[in-house]
């Protein structure tokens, strides 16, 4: 019976030191992993902190490049319209858009209805003008003195002839409406003649 206790008590001591010594790994390995974890999610945060002052980084450089550029695009672009009717006695002659809404660049003159190039480059140019109720208009575009892009409108009533083009203009460059002596563009407080333009590149 002695012996039995002993035993036993010999395998109570030993179960005990199994389960400190499971205990003791079970410890270190959660101390490990967690190590391990916390590592990661470190590396993970610092990536993450890197890529976002990388893109970041780009954001800027892009900014830079897209202020920069602007600085160097030259913008032209000019809207101008005409609320009274206006007879041409010449060929020679263009209608005159005496009132504008832009002008951004100065190179439309109101004045004379003349565009004139402040840059080199592609613009797009439209008009639009309407006949004197039941009169003939052949209205024409201009490109330093000699005609370009033509619009006829004949018929009763008012017609509305538009003409819409694209040149490469060099800088100095002319552009207007005009039309073959003795015909006449109608418009009034409507504003139903128009001539625009701008820079495309």
């Amino acid at each position: 019976m002695k012996v039995m206790l002993e035993s036993l008590s010999l395998n109570i001591q030993e179960f005990g030191v199994a389960e400190k010594k499971r205990g003791t790994s079970l410890e270190l390995m959660q101390n490990t992993l967690n190590s391990k974890f916390n590592q990661s999610f470190d590396l993970i945060l610092e990536n993450f902190r890197i890529a976002n002052e990388t893109v970041h980084e780009v954001i800027i450089t892009q900014q830079k490049d897209f202020e920069a550029l602007l600085k160097t695009r030259h913008i032209v672009a000019f809207s101008a319209y005409r609320i009274s009717q206006q007879k041409l006695t010449s060929p020679h002659e263009n209608f005159k858009f005496d009132n504008v809404w832009t002008n951004i660049g100065n190179g439309y003159d109101p004045s004379t209805g003349i565009f004139t190039a402040p840059h080199q480059g592609v613009y797009h140019f439209s008009a639009v003008a309407v006949s004197v109720n039941g009169k003939t208009l052949y209205l024409k575009l201009v490109h330093n003195n000699k005609s370009t892009s033509g619009s006829w409108v004949t018929g009763l009533g008012y017609k509305t002839g538009t003409m819409d083009v694209i040149f490469n203009l060099q800088k100095g460059d002319k552009m207007s409406v005009g039309a073959t002596g003795g015909y006449a563009l109608y418009s009034d407080i409507n504003k139903y003649a128009t001539f625009s333009g701008y820079l495309i590149v």
